[in-house]
C-alpha cells in the first residue's frame, strides 16, 4: 500500500493563491459528505485537508523528475541573485566614483588659471581617469549586469511556467532532494 500523499506549498514566490470561495465550496461540500465518492475510492477528505492541499497550489502536481529540474532552478536564482546583487554594487561603485570624478575635474577647471602647468596637467590626469571610468562603466559594466539581469528573468520565468502554483508533495520533495546533482551554471 502506497503512503498517502500530502501537498505543501509549491512556490517560492508569495502572491499566488488558489481562490477563497473554492476553498470555501470544497470545505463546506465536505463537511456535509457532499462530494461523490465510489465504493471503492478512499475516504472524503475533510475541510482541512482540502483547504491545505488547495491554498497554494493548482494544476498538476510536479513528478519527481520535475522537482529536480525545480530544486535546481532555485538553486541557480539563489546563486543569481547573490550574483546580480554584487554586480549592481559593483556598478553602484563606479558610478559613484565617476561623480565624484566629474566634480574633481568641475573644481579643477574653475580654480585653474592659464598659466598654471601642474594645474593643467593634474586636470588632463582627472579628465583621462574619468574617461576611462566612463568607459568602463559603459561598455563593460553595465552590458553585463543588464545581460545577467535577463538571464535572471528568464530563469525566474522558467520557474514560474515549470514549478509555480503546482502541488509538491512530501514523498516526491524527499526523492527529488537525495543525490540531487544540479548541472553548473
Amino acid at each position: 500500500m502506497q503512503e498517502q500523499r500530502t501537498p505543501i506549498a509549491g512556490t517560492v514566490w508569495p502572491g499566488h493563491r488558489a481562490p477563497a470561495r473554492l476553498i470555501l465550496a470544497l470545505c463546506s461540500l465536505a463537511s456535509i459528505g457532499a462530494l461523490p465518492t465510489r465504493a471503492d475510492s478512499p475516504p472524503v477528505a475533510g475541510p482541512a485537508q482540502i483547504a491545505q492541499a488547495t491554498t497554494a497550489a493548482s494544476g498538476p502536481a510536479l513528478n519527481v523528475t520535475e522537482l529536480r529540474d525545480c530544486l535546481c532552478m532555485e538553486q541557480q536564482m539563489s546563486a543569481d541573485r547573490d550574483d546580480l546583487a554584487m554586480r549592481q554594487d559593483l556598478l553602484n561603485e563606479r558610478q559613484q566614483e565617476l561623480s565624484n570624478l566629474d566634480q574633481q575635474v568641475m573644481e579643477q577647471r574653475s580654480n585653474l588659471s592659464p598659466q598654471d602647468t601642474v594645474g593643467q596637467q593634474v586636470l588632463k590626469d582627472l579628465m583621462s581617469q574619468q574617461q576611462t571610468l566612463r568607459t568602463t562603466v559603459q561598455n563593460d559594466l553595465r552590458p553585463a549586469y543588464n545581460t545577467k539581469v535577463d538571464e535572471w528573468n528568464a530563469l525566474v520565468a522558467r520557474y514560474n511556467t515549470q514549478c509555480a502554483d503546482r502541488p509538491r508533495y512530501t514523498m516526491d520533495v524527499k526523492t527529488a532532494q537525495q543525490n540531487l546533482q544540479c548541472p553548473k551554471p
